[in-house]
């Protein structure tokens, strides 16, 4: 009982011994699906990335794909 009540032990053994790792935090990393997350913020992101595509959208995206300096800076400014 005295391993029960301490939290920051695990509780349980391993294998045929027992069913894991089964008591506070323990429990919580042993039923959890671990995964990556990534952290970023949206300054700087350009709204042109995303739909509903626009016929001003298309034609800088075009421009960028293309190469075309002068196309962008059209685009952008909206001519």
């Amino acid at each position: 009982m005295k391993q029960f009540a301490n939290p920051h032990l695990p509780f349980g053994g391993v294998g045929e011994s027992g069913i894991g790792a089964c008591h506070g935090k323990f429990s919580f990393e042993t039923f959890s699906h671990k995964k990556a997350v990534l952290y970023r913020s949206f300054a700087g992101d350009a709204p042109a990335r995303y739909p509903p595509y626009t016929p001003a959208k298309l034609r800088l995206l075009k421009a960028l794909l293309g190469g075309d300096i002068i196309g962008i800076i059209r685009a952008l400014l909206g001519w």
